[in-house]
């Protein structure tokens, strides 16, 4: 067990069945048969885990009997033994005490049972599932035109009509056209809508299009209230490049449309005007969709629109015009993307008479990100000098701005430097007083069951589907086990849950930032000439301490590095076929490699950008950018995944420097940018940049 837990599985690669019984796993423990078909399952031996499988839900106790008859259930249903599946999720359902487990066994009931033609039978079981899926309706459509029931029609109408286009629409089509009884039940206008599904599906636009205009032309506004097709048209008119022409039609079609199908055609018509690029038009259909819209989602997604036509079109009463959008705002947080590119646009061009227009404009329905990051950059260009004298000041001086950062965002990035220019601690960097507990709860048996046979990745996949109903002492505790167990980054998952829930104990944010490798990671600083604080900072934000990690880009383990990238340093080190998921190989390198752009960039916030976007990027924003103080040159950074890296490492390392190296979280934050609270900065010559002080 003690191999199982550290995730060291070669004892089972070889295993075979045929000479070995598997009931022996039960000598391990009753639940054992459960687990271990995970195990099998990530060696790749299906048969294997699905003897497990057999083996619990034949002699292991509940809960684990009836979770291990869900996922034999499930498989038996991949491998088209409908009977048997259908056979086991009837039992499950009949035994198992989870209301979501029943509901997850009814689900396989329904298409077993669809699969067998056993019609009626699918369509009572299909009555019985709360919250059925699409597939769920193709099942009752099926059924019920194989019985010849009278609301068969209706259900494939339902299906086409209200369903986005999908695979299920092919499979269908493929079924109707194999029985021209069943077409003959549908009038010319509801065939061609069936045909048009299939020709949007197989990319064919300009046939659906054709189609998809005679039918909507030919429904009844009635029929078409709760339909999709004002949608697929405009995923038809996108696709094929005629944007304008599907502007007209859909536009053309509201006269006759109602519910939601009508603002469905009035935002897909304004979209596709913006991509036709006339914004005029566009900007009049959102404005109505904005108004008239039935839900608080659309509404605000029509004001995005809204928002980036105006920035776009830079009218001359641009700031009135945000102004009396932003009021508008239901969620001001999903305009922060839009407005956080127009601030590092703003930034980089020195425009600060429009960035303090902005600032004036959005005034409390400014997201908080957003209202924390214009008020910290507007104080650091008033005190460094860079307002001109023809800008109007923001407030009465740079502290009231970095006061607002503050009370806008107290533990995030900008409320972290701007608490650090005041002088003061900042807010996320104090702990919650500790209080006095007895002992923590038990976990859930069968999820506590993952952890000694090293499957913290299920362990936490079931929490997490869960966590809003777990109490805090209990996400505490399964954090706990998860991280003991060696999975880092899902105990910290678990943590940053807590963390929305309430202020963290520090010894809570020292599991939120645990100190992970420490051996390794305070040797490669050493010998690296790295700040350790900052190098323990980039590791968790670029990994979360998972040494087996891959990106989508293909960069590998702790530190993240990218193949080519390692070689000539692996090189320099005498490592030959470096190993990048070896956490002291990944680490060594990770460490001389940021080394190396210290002394490149000559900065560890320049170093930090070269890290994440390639030296080549930095050297053409800082000619874009000129000179700027450090930290208002990150603002400038046009890609924002970058501009969000360096503002996560400067928390962590913070958090890093303050939990393990009493550190004052002010100096430490004000080091890294280089700057002294109170003090207007000086701006340095591109390069020339001190190193941040162990």
């Amino acid at each position: 067990m003690a191999r199982f837990a550290k995730g060291t599985y070669d004892s089972l690669a070889s295993v075979d069945f045929q000479t070995q019984d598997p009931a022996e796993a039960l000598e391990i423990s009753p639940q054992a048969p459960f687990y271990l078909s995970f195990i099998f399952d990530s060696l790749n031996r299906p048969d294997q885990a699905r003897r497990m499988l057999e083996l619990a839900w034949n002699r292991s106790p509940e809960p684990w009997r009836d979770e291990a008859g869900l996922m034999l259930a499930q498989r038996l249903l991949d491998g088209q033994a409908y009977a048997k599946a259908a056979e086991i999720a009837r039992s499950v359902v009949a035994g198992m005490g989870s209301a979501d487990g029943k509901a997850r066994a009814q689900r396989i009931l329904v298409e077993a049972l669809y699969w067998t033609k056993d019609d009626q039978a699918t369509l009572d079981e299909a009555a019985r599932l709360v919250n059925p899926d699409p597939e769920v309706l193709l099942f009752q459509a099926v059924s019920s035109l194989r019985l010849g029931l009278p609301d068969a029609h209706d259900l494939v109408l339902k299906l086409f009509i209200t369903q986005k286009v999908s695979s299920l629409h092919g499979r269908m089509y493929t079924f109707l056209q194999g029985s021209p009884t069943y077409l003959g039940l549908f009038s010319d206008v509801e065939r061609s809508l069936i045909s048009a599904k299939e020709d949007l599906l197989q990319g064919s636009w300009v046939p659906a299009i054709g189609l998809l205009q005679g039918v909507i032309s030919g429904y009844p506004p009635a029929r078409a209230e709760d339909s999709v097709l004002p949608l697929d048209l405009a995923t038809a008119y996108l696709a094929s490049g005629r944007a304008l022409t599907g502007a007209r039609f859909l536009e053309s079609l509201v006269p006759r449309m109602q519910g939601q199908a009508l603002m469905d055609s009035l935002e897909q018509a304004g979209r596709l005007y913006r991509r036709a690029r006339d914004g005029a038009k566009a900007l009049s259909l959102f404005r109505l969709v904005a108004r008239t819209a039935f839900t608080p989602q659309q509404r605000d997604r029509a004001r995005w629109y809204i928002l980036d036509l105006l920035l776009a079109q830079a009218p001359p009463d641009l700031m009135t015009q945000i102004q009396a959008e932003a009021a508008q705002w239901n969620d001001p947080t999903y305009f922060s993307n839009l407005l956080d590119d127009t601030v590092s646009g703003l930034v980089q061009t020195r425009n600060w008479s429009m960035l303090v227009g902005l600032w004036r404009a959005l005034g409390d329905h400014a997201p908080p990100d957003v209202g924390a990051r214009i008020a910290y950059v507007l104080g650091r260009a008033w005190e460094s000098g860079l307002f001109p004298r023809s800008v109007s000041l923001p407030a009465d001086s740079a502290r009231e701005l970095f006061q607002q950062a503050v009370q806008r965002s107290p533990a995030g990035y900008y409320g972290v430097m701007a608490a650090s220019m005041l002088d003061q601690v900042p807010d996320s960097t104090v702990p919650a007083d500790a209080t006095q507990k007895g002992a923590p709860p038990a976990l859930d048996p069968l999820i506590a069951g993952f952890i000694p046979f090293g499957l913290t990745g299920q362990a936490y996949s079931r929490l997490s589907a869960m966590k809003d109903a777990l109490s805090d002492d209990s996400l505490l505790a399964a954090s706990r086990a998860i991280a003991q167990a060696g999975d880092y980054r899902n105990a910290m998952y678990l943590i940053v849950a807590l963390s929305d829930r309430r202020r963290l104990t520090i010894d809570e944010l020292r599991q939120l930032y645990p100190q992970a490798y420490q051996p390794l990671i305070d040797e490669q600083s050493q010998e690296a000439g790295v700040p350790i604080h900052v190098l323990y900072g980039l590791v968790r934000e670029e990994s979360y301490f998972d040494p087996d990690i891959v990106s989508s880009a293909g960069a590998v383990g702790l530190a993240q590095l990218m193949p080519a990238t390692a070689a000539p340093v692996a090189a320099s080190l005498h490592i030959t076929n470096p190993d990048l998921t070896d956490p002291a190989t990944n680490l060594a390198i990770g460490a001389r490699h940021l080394r190396a752009l210290i002394g490149s960039a000559g900065s560890i916030p320049k170093a930090l950008l070269s890290y994440n976007a390639g030296l080549t990027r930095l050297r053409q924003w800082e000619r874009a950018a000129g000179k700027l103080p450090l930290d208002l040159f990150v603002e400038t950074v046009p890609i924002v995944e970058t501009r969000v890296y360096v503002r996560k490492i400067l928390v962590s390392s913070v958090m890093y420097a303050l939990l393990y190296h009493d550190a004052d979280p002010r100096q430490a934050a004000l080091s890294f940018f280089e700057l002294t609270p109170d003090a207007p900065s000086r701006t340095p010559e591109p390069g020339t940049g001190a190193v941040m002080p162990r």
